[in-house]
């Protein structure tokens, strides 16, 4: 029992509250957001399996999991955000970075950071491409000559929790050996409550954005 309540922490308790609230929101009326229901699935799915990993195979390194899903979530937010109408004209330059930090992050896993370490040298350099694009949403958004309701609009609100989480993110990994040799001098431990703050943050932020959608699309009819 005590190894089962080991995987309810702040962090995968966030990430199920935003599977109920895809689920529950998420309707086909919110057409393309529908695909957040199997990414927060995946992330559930390799959190528990990286969890049992660690804690019932004693498998310390268990990053690979992980490694696959960074690739895969970084690949689909930058995907995801040419669904979104201030980048239209950008599309085929955001497909293009989609599958150049696909392919460099496949050839980091392979050849030089390996499969069981973390890659963080391709997490923080997605998590700078994502946060370049949040800032890029924000301000063309700005520009636009009709009115723009931040607070009601969902891309908004997916864009603040990525900028929040990307930027943190990239952070914590651009100096993780620092932190390392923090922790191992002081026994203080700043990666981990900064990392789980980052991710609820986001998964809040989230949330509010399959509100926000749901709330734009419920008169719609259903296809």
């Amino acid at each position: 029992m005590d190894k089962l309540l080991t995987y309810f922490h702040v962090t995968n308790i966030a990430e199920l509250c935003a599977f109920a609230a895809a689920v529950l929101l998420l309707n086909k009326r919110t057409g393309i957001w529908r695909v957040f229901i199997p990414l927060v699935l995946l992330t559930i799915c390799t959190e528990v399996s990286g969890w049992y990993l660690n804690t019932f195979l004693r498998m310390h390194n268990n990053a690979l999991p992980f490694n696959i899903l960074m690739l895969v979530n970084i690949s689909f937010f930058i995907l995801f955000f040419t669904t979104a109408g201030v980048f239209r004209h950008y599309r085929t330059w955001m497909h293009a970075g989609a599958v150049g930090f696909l392919a460099t992050g496949a050839a980091n896993l392979l050849w030089w950071q390996g499969l069981w370490t973390y890659n963080y040298y391709s997490e923080a350099a997605g998590d700078l491409v994502l946060a370049f694009i949040c800032c890029t949403f924000f301000l063309r958004s700005l520009r636009e000559d009709t009115y723009h309701d931040f607070f009601r609009d969902p891309y908004f609100w997916l864009a603040n929790g990525l900028l929040f989480a990307s930027m943190g993110n990239a952070l914590l990994y651009l100096f993780l050996e620092e932190l390392g040799a923090w922790y191992q001098a002081t026994k203080i431990d700043v990666y981990g409550p900064v990392n789980s703050l980052l991710n609820v943050i986001f998964y809040v932020s989230l949330i509010i954005a399959f509100i926000c959608r749901w709330k734009t699309t419920r008169l719609l009819p259903e296809w």
